[in-house]
Order: C-alpha cells, then structure tokens, then sequence
C-alpha cells in the first residue's frame, strides 16, 4: 500500500537536515551510510539513527543494504528534473569555466 504524500512543514528541522545530507551524499556519488550523513550533517550519531529510523517509517527514506552497510536514499524522485537518475554532474568540467554558461 502507497502511503500518503508527507507535508514538508511536519518535518523537523534535525529531519530537514538529514534529509539534506542523504540527497547531497547522493547526488555527489557518495554512500549515504549511517556515519557519513552523521558527517555531513554534523549531527551526534544517536540523533542520526533515530531520525533516519522515524524518517524510514514515515516514507520519506528508503533503507537498502548495499555492500554489508546500510544505505538510505530518498523514497520519492518525482520532485527532480530526471526523476532515474541520483548521482548529479561534476561541477568543474575541463575547458569550461566556473563563471561561463
């Protein structure tokens, strides 16, 4: 059974920044793992694992076992501009410039 759409404005915002964390990992090819979003949001572990615990439940994250670790990516990708694909593009590509469009 699909559950409902989660209303951004009850998350908190410990929950909006795990979450964050989760999409960015992601998006820059790196394994949102328990203690790498703990790193990269710079929260205590323990407040880590029972967010991404309630976040689970609620649908907001997926939990996969990839590679003997825990892996949590976002539950929804109709929200992006290619829903299928996570992982984002390097930001500094040769010959081209940080200012040039």
């Amino acid at each position: 059974m699909t559950q409902p759409p989660v209303d951004a404005q009850t998350v908190n915002d410990t929950g909006l920044e795990i979450f964050e964390a989760v999409a960015t990992l992601e998006y820059t090819g790196r394994r949102p793992s328990r203690s790498a979003i703990a790193a990269a949001a710079r929260r205590d572990q323990a407040l880590v694992d029972e967010t991404l615990k309630d976040m689970t439940a609620r649908g907001l994250l997926t939990k996969t076992d990839e590679g003997g670790e825990g892996v949590y990516v976002p539950a929804r990708r109709d929200w992006s501009t290619q829903p299928g694909q996570a992982a984002g593009h390097p930001m500094d590509r040769p010959g081209r410039s940080a200012r040039s469009s």
